[in-house]
């Protein structure tokens, strides 16, 4: 997955979503740690994240294509990645080093006042933490297209066509999908770098918020939830079932040695006559 960020040449007041100053720590820092635009601003900036994501400032399409055949080539990846498993999420970004405020996104238009890497970090975070979860909101979408025909089958029929390996595997699926979002991926961590960078934190949770990030999340969980509780109904209905069919075996075995006993006093009886 990767992020491109490309910079936008246009210095006009637009309406904008901005942080919250009143709550921004460090609102002003000092000229020693945040630096005034400069030429460097025309480079790019690559940040890598450990969950699979690629936050890329300021790059072309063909630098892009470059840079990512770079890492498929290196070893790094673990697997060849398949078209389903890359998402792609582009924002604009400028400089307005005029202006008072802080960084801060407006209908996908990131403005900022200075160039220092670590505030293009902060951002990154968030915007990264964005594209892995629309990889998982892909995927719980694809999900429910492929069980969204099971309530209507068992209203209209009373049967299910499924087995119980395919929902013992939807089941894992799905169990997969929350470990991800909610154990592995570091979707809902805050980054670490707000522990020696407290002041940065309140841009971060700004543009989280942008991205209505924790709302898609609590979203993504009771979707989950839903199909889990589906196909928990799903794998009850299975258990009753091979519990009925392995009832009649026994009944019918039952039947069967009753008869056998039958017969055998039966041969008895007629020998005993005979």
């Amino acid at each position: 997955m990767d992020m491109q960020i490309e910079n936008y040449e246009n210095n006009n007041d637009i309406s904008r979503y901005f942080l919250n100053e009143e709550n921004f720590e460090g609102e002003e820092r000092s000229a020693s740690t945040i630096k005034p635009v400069t030429p460097l601003s025309n480079l790019g900036e690559v940040f890598y994240f450990d969950y699979g994501v690629i936050v890329i400032w300021n790059f072309t399409e063909e630098q892009e294509l470059l840079l990512l055949n770079d890492i498929a080539g290196s070893g790094v990846a673990v697997r060849p990645l398949r078209k389903d498993d890359i998402e792609v999420e582009t924002f604009h970004f400028q400089y307005d080093i005029e202006s008072k405020r802080q960084p801060r996104i407006f209908n996908d238009m990131i403005t900022l006042k200075t160039d220092h890497h670590i505030v293009k970090l902060t951002i990154s975070h968030a915007i990264s933490q964005c594209t892995k979860l629309s990889l998982y909101e892909w995927q719980m979408e694809n999900t429910i297209e492929r069980t969204k025909h099971i309530p209507k089958m068992l209203a209209q029929t009373g049967r299910l066509n499924l087995n119980r390996v395919q929902v013992t595997k939807l089941s894992g699926e799905m169990f997969k999908l929350r470990m991800n979002v909610n154990l592995v991926s570091n979707v809902l961590d805050t980054p670490e770098i707000f522990w020696s960078e407290p002041s940065l934190e309140p841009l971060y949770n700004a543009i989280r918020s942008y991205l209505e990030i924790s709302q898609r999340v609590k979203l993504l969980n009771e979707r989950c939830n839903i199909i889990s509780d589906l196909l928990d109904m799903l794998r009850e209905d299975i258990g009753n079932s091979n519990m009925t069919r392995i009832t009649w075996i026994i009944i019918w075995l039952i039947v069967v040695a009753v008869f056998v006993a039958i017969g055998e006093i039966a041969v008895k009886a007629l020998n005993n006559y005979g």
